[in-house]
């Protein structure tokens, strides 16, 4: 419940009983909020000014006020810090995080973001019987073959991946729930190791081969094995991710042809129109599980929600049983049964979980709270906290 609580907003009487008897949207351009800190003003894209509300029945903050200042580009970001421009960043490379460290009165800090993110590698696994009314469902039909699927897993190499990637600042990933969701993550799951030999004898033994000698695999039919794999233009990890992808899937004999969209574009190729092979993209998450456990049930094939066209009605019946269980231990053993379940159907495969990385400035607040469950230098939990240094 508090879940689902956390996005309704409360608006004060006088101003929402202008709206009792009709359907809005209320925009709340003025920022009307019940926090420790209050609007002053903003540019969008450009800085958002807090002041500090000292009258603030639960928090009284320890400093005035707080300026959120947007960077376009991450290099100025990075720089910023370095010169005392800004007190704290959120965002950065994680080429930057080797200097940032060796940088005198600069910490680096890293842990499980507020928010987790997944990253996914998405198979276009859409049936014929249901796909949607205006839907292409152009993926390659041996992907709804889960020998290829399982042996695509085998070919992933992730602790490779996490090393050069994010430089080591994730770790594995399992399913849709992320590792830093607490109870909800099913931690007993056992992955697929990088074994391209493995990866190679299953193929091998479910009729995919190289007839022709080069160096791509034919399916049973005769089709090559050759996947469009798109991500979009905007992604920082993407690119590098698709190259490391394309060599080991390559050497197991499944080609990929590799193309960035923009984000739109690559919307409307997902989902519900499913014209695509392999998409590389990712989920942020609720606090409950719930949403992301939907995207993979059959009724939101037609709506966008699921970006593979898995079905599976243990699962949905699974989904359903979840929704109203009130046992939170229940709960708990539903949704991970759920986990293992999509982890053996292998609708994705999830090469990692990032880390949150942040920094902050040692010569001018103290009392950043680093060692929580989550790390989130911007919230209110901080910010509430900290003190200028004497």
């Amino acid at each position: 419940m508090e879940s689902q609580l956390i996005f309704l907003y409360v608006i004060p009487e006088h101003i929402w009983s202008n709206y009792v008897d009709t359907a809005t949207e209320f925009e709340n351009a003025e920022m009307i909020g019940s926090g420790p800190f209050k609007l002053v003003d903003y540019s969008q894209n450009e800085f958002v000014h807090l002041e500090a509300n000292h009258d603030h029945y639960l928090y009284n903050p320890n400093i005035d006020e707080v300026v959120f200042q947007t960077f376009e580009n991450q290099d100025a970001l990075v720089q910023a810090i370095k010169t005392g421009q800004v007190d704290m960043i959120t965002e950065m490379p994680a080429t930057a995080v080797a200097s940032l460290r060796g940088e005198p009165n600069v910490e680096v800090v890293t842990g499980p973001p507020l928010a987790p993110e997944v990253t996914d590698i998405i198979f276009n696994m859409t049936p014929d019987d249901l796909c949607p009314e205006d839907g292409v469902c152009s993926g390659k039909k041996f992907l709804q073959d889960r020998n290829v699927r399982l042996a695509l897993a085998y070919a992933t190499d992730k602790a490779q991946i996490i090393d050069v990637v994010l430089l080591g600042l994730g770790t594995p990933g399992l399913t849709l729930i992320p590792d830093s969701m607490g109870i909800w993550y099913n931690d007993t799951i056992e992955d697929y190791p990088y074994d391209p030999e493995m990866a190679r004898q299953i193929l091998n033994d479910a009729g995919y081969v190289d007839t022709d000698g080069d160096g791509v695999r034919e399916s049973p039919d005769g089709e090559p094995m050759n996947l469009r794999m798109n991500w979009p233009s905007d992604s920082i990890v993407a690119p590098r991710l698709a190259e490391m992808l394309h060599t080991t899937w390559l050497d197991v004999g499944v080609n990929t042809e590799l193309q960035a969209l923009d984000p739109d574009t690559l919307t409307s190729v997902c989902c519900p129109t499913f014209d695509f092979d392999v998409i590389l993209w990712g989920w942020g998450s609720d606090p409950d599980p719930g949403f992301l456990l939907s995207v993979m049930t059959t009724d939101e094939i037609p709506t966008g929600n699921s970006e593979t066209g898995y079905s599976n009605p243990v699962y949905d019946d699974l989904y359903r049983q979840q929704q109203v269980e009130l046992d939170p231990e229940k709960r708990r053993e539903i949704i991970w049964e759920m986990q293992d379940i999509v982890h053996e159907d292998l609708p994705y495969i999830i090469p990692f979980y990032t880390l949150a990385v942040q920094a902050y400035r040692t010569d001018t607040f103290t009392g950043w709270l680093t060692d929580g469950d989550k790390l989130a230098l911007f919230d209110v939990t901080s910010l509430v906290v900290i003190k200028p240094v004497q």
